[in-house]
């Protein structure tokens, strides 16, 4: 089998979108079909398609109204392949007159995009985001505070992680409240190659939040060297409908506290270390619940069918189904 994936390939942006077409032609790859990766901003790559004579054309995109097109263009050059969109946080309307630009398949997350897609006439099937199991998983106490000297931070702290755009948009004001609370540290990381709002860092960094704002190769330490993982996120425009945070969180099997954003409700029941908020307060109320340590965690356990290897299982499937 011959795939041609188009996404975003040609730079280093450590952005959702791009680690998830990264991720999958690396574990395609690894099941032994043959893949292409095309960077969709460059026209002069598109010929690379065509030579490369593939069999599925899978487009890994937010997908914006632009992205369709392309996409439909890009099919209509390459008519015997079959053409699927992974749309992972997709930004489109509601017209009926897309349904000339549909696919073969969209792959979808959460239930409001398949709703969305079904509506305009597209055929559509649930496929989630996958995390790699094998690099975050969970570690010993003793490995825990060894993490903690690594990288300088308080073994007396309860340790509160979000890994963000450090933008307005990801409602991270709720972090200079949590700071407040006494025995917390909170640890924001944002990406050093991605525009920041400065006024945002500053707020939480004059809280006494500790901000990051750098790559970390071994990105897993810090989930491990955490008591808890934190994601307030409403907005659906601030973040993949997916968040692979989360699920990097739970592999490592720390408590997570999130909203019901994008398709996590849809994949996972609350309990075990997971809470599901609405309002700021429950975040305070699952702080509490977490921090009186009288639950057993088993976050890990509700991550472990998303692996990687298990999503890509799935979508080898799907790809045989089409042809």
């Amino acid at each position: 089998m011959r795939v041609s994936l188009v996404g975003h390939f040609a730079d280093t942006l450590d952005e959702g979108v791009r680690k998830v077409g990264k991720h999958m032609a690396k574990e395609l790859e690894s099941r032994g079909i043959e893949v292409k990766k095309t960077n969709i901003t460059s026209i002069t790559h598109w010929k690379e398609i065509r030579n490369f004579r593939p069999d599925i054309i899978h487009f890994v995109l937010s997908p914006a109204l632009s992205g369709l097109i392309i996409t439909k263009f890009i099919s209509i050059l390459h008519f015997k392949a079959k053409t699927i969109i992974s749309a992972i946080q997709p930004a489109i309307p509601n017209w009926k007159v897309l349904k000339l630009f549909n696919p073969n398949l969209v792959l979808v997350q959460s239930e409001e995009s398949e709703r969305l897609f079904r509506s305009i006439g597209y055929q559509t099937e649930f496929l989630p985001n996958g995390v790699d199991v094998n690099k975050f998983k969970p570690v010993d106490l003793r490995t825990k505070e060894r993490l903690r000297d690594k990288y300088g931070v308080s073994h007396d702290k309860f340790l509160i992680l979000h890994l963000a755009s450090l933008k307005k948009e990801r409602n991270l004001d709720i972090f200079k409240r949590i700071q407040k609370q006494e025995g917390n540290q909170v640890i924001v990381i944002g990406r050093e190659n991605e525009s920041i709002d400065k006024e945002v860092v500053s707020e939480l960094e004059k809280s006494g939040c500790t901000v990051w704002i750098k790559h970390f190769p071994n990105i897993e330490e810090i989930y491990d060297l955490s008591d808890c993982y934190m994601f307030p996120v409403i907005n659906k425009k601030a973040c993949i409908e997916m968040p692979l945070s989360v699920l990097e969180a739970m592999a490592c099997n720390i408590p997570v506290i999130t909203t019901k954003f994008g398709a996590l409700p849809r994949m996972f029941g609350g309990g075990d270390g997971l809470f599901f908020v609405e309002k700021e307060e429950d975040f305070y109320k699952g702080l509490e619940e977490v921090k009186n340590g009288a639950m057993e965690i088993k976050t890990r356990e509700k991550i472990l069918p998303y692996s990687w290897e298990n999503i890509m299982e799935r979508l080898e499937r799907i790809y045989n189904e089409l042809l």
